[in-house]
């Protein structure tokens, strides 16, 4: 890796954590500067202002969590990789003892109501996110093994929406149980062992 992409990559790195602790508007380019210890020349000669690193931090914000959820999945039944995911979610959090809680969740509140292009971005990944447990969950009732009355875009949406507010009130409240009992109940509900 040559010495510019080190750094972009260090910045990446750096400003992930601050705008997840503090958001994108309460984190200004003189915090991700005194973070880094990278030169302001240096940091605007990566990223054209703000909103170009946000963006850049949302698109590796998600392509490292989808390809941490890829790399957990051990099973080879559709609902095994859903209990996977679900477990990847939980032991992720876990890991960071309930600090930041999700930057895609954080960004989605803070800014769905007030800047379209970052709301847009949030939605991307989170239509992602669904599309990827629905096709899970389409596999598992071709197979016979989804429980009946579930149908599969819905309850994707309600897995992302269920795991989302666990990882909130495991944040708020810096403790597992919220997300914890919110993978217990998926998985029950699911019939997943």
């Amino acid at each position: 890796m040559s010495k510019g992409a080190e750094t972009r990559a260090r910045v990446i790195d750096a400003a992930i954590g601050l705008i997840n602790r503090k958001g994108i508007r309460n984190t200004s380019m003189s915090d991700v500067i005194g973070e880094t210890g990278v030169k302001k020349g240096n940091l605007y000669f990566h990223f054209s202002g703000k909103d170009d690193l946000c963006a850049a931090i949302i698109n590796e914000a998600a392509a490292r969590y989808f390809d941490y959820l890829s790399r957990s999945v051990t099973s080879d039944a559709p609902l095994g990789k859903i209990g996977d995911i679900l477990s990847a979610v939980l032991d992720y959090h876990r890991k960071r003892k309930f600090d930041g809680g999700c930057i895609f969740g954080n960004t989605a509140l803070e800014t769905s109501d007030t800047d379209e292009a970052y709301a847009e971005m949030v939605r991307g990944v989170f239509d992602r996110w669904v599309r990827m447990l629905a096709g899970l969950l389409r596999e598992a009732a071709r197979s016979g093994d989804l429980p009946d009355g579930i149908k599969p875009e819905p309850m994707a949406r309600h897995i992302v929406a269920a795991l989302e507010g666990g990882v909130m009130m495991a944040r708020l409240y810096k403790r597992e149980a919220p997300l914890s009992e919110c993978v217990a109940y998926l998985r029950k509900l699911l019939g997943i062992g």
